[in-house]
């Protein structure tokens, strides 16, 4: 059965992050032949967590999320993917694999390869840090954000949507975000917007097309080099808009362990943006094994 994280009982210093979350600090890492643009929350001394982000978006979805997971007491990384947001230089390596050995790269120039790292992925991002553990980095703990179990039809379908396209000006990209989804906050949805303006629209492509079926992260998972490394599943609901179809989850809870996957009520492929405190209580409950 799978368990619905809640928000009550969050901490206090969570709590008020999440209220009033603070600007990241932001810099750059030279890796894999990347100047990957970051953004930062916490002190470098906690453990780190690291966020990555999916298609069309870059490192600003987590502009709540992050400083509430830093107010817990991790030091939190996140970063623009190649072919998206200050990042860009996409240079056509768009497998899973190949992203994730580009990945392993940025943490280990980024001075993230510790014992006590760990690892969120979104959508893309989960299927890409699924691949982590091939590429050398194994995480301490490593938590999937509502990666997609869809197939190939199914993506094809995620390419229309009249939203998801790249804008040349950021006041037409807030109206269309706007328009689409009217009960997302400004914060949100000039996150969004701003992604919007800054995608790769070849590498939006090749991604989603040319990866095959998408599994959730299930393969690479069930490889050796995944092997005892504590996994997770958080996810919306099919019917709120969840990638992940509900008829795969008791097999996925069965591949990850009894109670690691967790569904959050209503949300929907991206409750960090509409349900932001279940979010963080669902990724603080796996920190916490």
């Amino acid at each position: 059965m799978t368990a619905n994280a809640m928000p009550t009982g969050l901490p206090a210093p969570v709590a008020e992050a999440l209220a009033q979350p603070e600007a990241p600090r932001r810099g750059a890492v030279e890796a894999a032949g990347y100047g990957w643009a970051t953004a930062t929350w916490g002190e470098p001394a906690d453990p780190p967590l690291l966020l990555v982000h999916g298609v069309t978006s870059d490192a600003g979805i987590w502009w709540r999320v992050g400083p509430a997971l830093a107010a817990a007491g991790r030091h939190v990384v996140a970063f623009d993917m190649p072919g998206h947001g200050l990042t860009g230089g996409w240079r056509g390596r768009h497998r899973f694999a190949e992203t994730a050995a580009d990945i392993a790269a940025f943490v280990r120039a980024a001075g993230l390869e510790r014992d006590d790292l760990a690892v969120l992925g979104h959508s893309w991002g989960a299927m890409v840090v699924a691949h982590l553990p091939e590429a050398g980095i194994r995480p301490a703990t490593l938590v999937l954000l509502d990666p997609p179990a869809l197939t190939m039809a199914q993506m094809e379908a995620l390419m229309r949507d009249p939203t998801e396209r790249p804008y040349a000006a950021l006041g037409e990209a807030l109206a269309a975000v706007r328009t689409a989804y009217p009960g997302w906050s400004d914060g949100d949805v000039t996150a969004k917007a701003e992604a919007l303006c800054r995608f790769d629209p070849e590498a939006v492509r090749a991604i989603l097309l040319d990866n095959g079926t998408w599994d959730a992260g299930l393969a690479p998972l069930g490889r050796a080099a995944a092997a005892a490394i504590p996994t997770w599943l958080v996810r919306g609901e099919w019917a709120s808009g969840c990638l992940v179809p509900d008829e795969l989850v008791p097999g996925i809870e069965a591949r990850l362990g009894a109670g690691r996957v967790i569904t959050i009520r209503g949300g929907p492929h991206s409750p960090q943006r509409t349900h932001p405190a279940e979010t963080v209580a669902a990724v603080l409950r796996a920190l916490d094994g």
